[in-house]
């Protein structure tokens, strides 16, 4: 190369890093101009207060804000807005003014919020139990009344009426508006279940079930009261006061001496507890993206005296990441730890109940200390949409969305044993299940799901399921 060549060379790539660091120091210098929120326009809450969806954004009012951060503030908002579950559908737009001036619109489709709608619900632990129990005779009936959106200011109302297997009142009121910013809030509960068949023990770690055909087996009479505390839109606390009043057939305590312990056959005491969530989660049904940390301290027996002398602490985690196009993968752990060694039976319940392995459907397992945790992958089959129903009218139902997803699944858990677990129980074991399934995520928060499972046993099978997988908290 020539003298001339090589300083042509030379000037040519001096060009073009010049020409590219003024592109991107333009861009740099665009992503953070400064924009002034100067409008917050809201439509299509007919029932909805406004202050609770401004509550929901990021941002305020003559707020400034830069270009870099526009997105991803609108896309928080939309998530907290989601995560209300007031509305199916929710979208914010925005647009310049001028070079200095953002306008920001949000455009909600609100749910139907008042469900009076009656109730036909099994009294198993889960779906799959109940098929393969069959017994009709464990159904309830009644009617449920809610109220999603009191007032339109996000206050929740439900109503309860039950009679069949078991009959249950009960009553709980929320709201989260004590103060103008919707920080502090409080709660309510009110409740009564009589059962006539109740499951005393466990063998082989499935529950053995007393009925006298005739009266009550179980009563059960619950209230409490909370303080709740927002002071960001990703945390929340609570304060919780409570009484329980449970009773039992003197067969029952005989059967059991431990289901209330000391062959007793009345339990009452005193609760409190304190808890604190921390949610980064897209969404709280069906989780994505995102992370979130519960943690629990409770004391069971507040004053001298009581049945139970209790400390209870659970924790709760989970983590969701996107890793590829469609290709999504999660974990939630759970762990519970007690300061006493043989808690009542009627306490016990650890994995199995509301927390189950996916595999073990069928099997309970009894303990004041577990852990669970369950792992997902998740294949997106049908990208997420919105569809009208074209057999419905015009309306809240018209419209909905639909989405569907292929998983491959791998659950573990660990019950500590007590002083009365059986030799051959699951407590004290490592506990397993892994398989593969669909889950269709449609309508009003509902995930239907069907599993093919393996569990520790090497028991093969199909189990149904009406809602998430994951911790719904």
């Amino acid at each position: 190369m020539n003298h001339w060549a090589f300083k042509m060379f030379f000037r040519i790539c001096f060009t073009a890093i010049s020409f590219f660091n003024a592109i991107s120091a333009f861009a740099t210098e665009d992503e953070e101009r400064l924009l002034i929120i100067k409008e917050i326009s809201i439509k299509g809450n007919k029932k909805t207060n406004d202050k609770i969806i401004l509550r929901e954004l990021t941002f305020r009012l003559d707020d400034t804000i830069s270009i870099s951060e526009l997105n991803n503030n609108l896309t928080q908002s939309i998530q907290n807005l989601n995560n209300t579950l007031l509305f199916n559908f929710v979208y914010i737009n925005h647009s310049f003014e001028t070079t200095s001036y953002l306008q920001i619109e949000v455009d909600v489709e609100e749910r139907w919020y008042f469900w009076p709608f009656p109730i036909f619900e099994h009294s198993h632990r889960n779906l799959s139990a109940f098929f393969k129990d069959g017994d009709l005779s464990r159904v309830n009936y009644g009617v449920y009344f809610t109220i999603d959106n009191f007032r339109g200011l996000r206050e929740q109302i439900k109503l309860r009426l039950i009679w069949g297997y078991r009959k249950e009142f009960k009553l709980q009121y929320f709201s989260l508006n004590l103060d103008k910013e919707k920080k502090h809030g409080i709660s309510g509960l009110l409740s009564y279940h009589t059962h006539y068949e109740v499951p005393f023990q466990s063998v082989k770690n499935k529950p053995i079930y007393y009925s006298n055909g005739q009266s009550d087996a179980r009563r059960i009479f619950n209230t409490s009261i909370s303080y709740t505390y927002r002071p960001k839109h990703s945390w929340h606390q609570s304060v919780t006061f409570g009484w329980i009043n449970a009773t039992v057939l003197d067969t029952i305590a005989k059967l059991n001496p431990n289901y209330f312990g000391n062959s007793k056959s009345k339990l009452s005491f005193s609760e409190i507890r304190y808890e604190t969530l921390y949610d980064k989660r897209d969404s709280k049904i069906f989780p994505l993206q995102g992370y979130f940390g519960k943690a629990e301290i409770g004391r069971k027996g507040i004053f001298g005296g009581e049945s139970i002398s209790n400390w209870n602490i659970k924790l709760w985690s989970g983590f969701y990441m996107k890793v590829a196009k469609r290709l999504y993968a999660g974990s939630d752990i759970t762990l519970q730890l007690n300061s006493e060694n043989n808690l009542p039976y009627y306490i016990s319940d650890a994995i199995g109940y509301r927390n189950h392995i996916r595999g073990m459907e069928y099997y309970t397992t009894n303990g004041q200390n577990f852990a669970l945790n369950k792992n997902s992958i998740k294949y997106q089959l049908l990208k997420a949409k919105a569809i009208n129903l074209p057999f419905l009218p015009e309306g809240k139902f018209k419209k909905t969305h639909l989405s569907l997803f292929w998983s491959i699944f791998a659950d573990t858990g660990f019950v500590k044993p007590d002083q009365g677990t059986f030799p051959d129980a699951f407590e004290g074991k490592f506990l397993y299940g892994y398989g593969t399934g669909l889950y269709l995520y449609t309508y009003y928060d509902i995930v239907f799901r069907v599993e093919y499972s393996i569990n520790l046993l090497g028991e093969k099978g199909f189990f149904i399921h009406l809602g998430t997988p994951f911790l719904k908290l």
